[in-house]
């Protein structure tokens, strides 16, 4: 699907992460010693991981980067939040409204939690927009997750390259025409998957119940569905990719983008690896590489989120006028 959302404004963005930053040795001492590591870090671009700890959730660190904006923005302003996290406090109530109470907004905000990941940032930015213009507000956009929270500790596949991170970002009424496309492979969606064991699970629950992830599958997917995703956002806004001076992409892994790159025929430069001292962010990847990409040019960048559902989305934004803050460290 590609659509359109004519006249927004992301006025400014925030990022945190948790003070602890492991290397693989020090995080998964199981599985790697100092030479296995290396080589480890070599494929993926993952050398350390910032792991919070266990009294530090994904609304935490969200409230962290929020409180950054709400320097420069009356919070009263406000009239809807939205949470995207695979990672809630709860399961009920939905962490949106403890959130709105934790940063004082007023008791009329529209409160929405979303349940997405690595395609999240652009899911919930998309709903964010709709939002800001149907209600005429300011919308504050919560994304992040602590998927380490969710590894096995002898899983390779995936305890040596999530981080945790939050997010917090302003959307409001302005002057950019934004377009947007979204994918979903739902038939695929047991390449990442963890079970539930309150509904549904099988007679042998998958790597014991925590997170699996399938790499090559992820692999084939970016580099199929995700590539065809990009071409038709380009061509449907008749923009030639020569245009695009930046994609700000989901940090899957280094090898993940490096590929992208190539496939798209672009400098490796313009896809930005920039996870490597934090990990997998997530549905907080987007505005991670934004943030760590200040002084590039953004004035026409295209995000995308691509992973877990199998899903992606993507959207092209000029940046320029957007105020970043220095990530915060909880």
């Amino acid at each position: 699907m590609v659509t359109n959302i004519d006249g927004i404004r992301i006025k400014s963005m925030a990022c945190a992460v948790p003070k602890q930053k492991l290397s693989l040795v020090e995080y998964a001492p199981d599985l790697f010693n100092e030479k296995s590591a290396k080589r480890m870090a070599k494929g993926t671009g993952f050398s350390y991981l910032r792991i919070a700890d266990e009294n530090t959730t994904t609304a935490d660190l969200c409230v962290a980067a929020a409180e950054k904006l709400f320097l420069d923005i009356d919070r009263t302003s406000i009239g809807a939040l939205v949470f995207v996290t695979q990672t809630p406090d709860y399961i009920l109530p939905a962490t949106s409204h403890v959130l709105q109470a934790r940063l004082r907004l007023r008791n009329d905000v529209f409160c929405l939690d979303i349940n997405e990941g690595c395609s999240g940032y652009v899911t919930g930015l998309y709903v964010s927009a709709i939002l800001a213009k149907q209600l005429n507000t300011r919308v504050c956009l919560l994304g992040g997750d602590t998927v380490s929270k969710l590894t096995l500790p002898v899983d390779r596949a995936t305890r040596c390259i999530f981080g945790d991170a939050g997010t917090a970002t302003i959307i409001e009424a302005g002057e950019q025409n934004v377009p947007f496309s979204f994918v979903s492979y739902g038939d695929r969606a047991n390449a990442i998957i963890m079970e539930n064991s309150r509904h549904r699970i099988k007679a042998n629950p998958v790597n014991e119940g925590r997170l699996y992830l399938d790499g090559v599958e992820i692999m084939n997917f970016t580099l199929n569905e995700v590539l065809e995703l990009v071409f038709e956002l380009l061509k449907s806004s008749a923009i030639d990719i020569s245009r695009i001076s930046l994609f700000a992409c989901h940090q899957a892994n280094e090898m993940i983008l490096r590929a992208l790159a190539e496939k798209l025929k672009v400098s490796s430069d313009k896809i930005p690896f920039t996870a490597g001292k934090i990990g997998n962010e997530s549905s907080a990847s987007i505005p991670m590489v934004l943030n760590a990409s200040q002084g590039a040019d953004l004035s026409k960048v295209l995000c995308c989120g691509f992973g877990v559902g199998l899903s992606a989305g993507a959207f092209i934004y000029d940046f320029s006028e957007t105020k970043f803050y220095e990530v915060s460290e909880l």
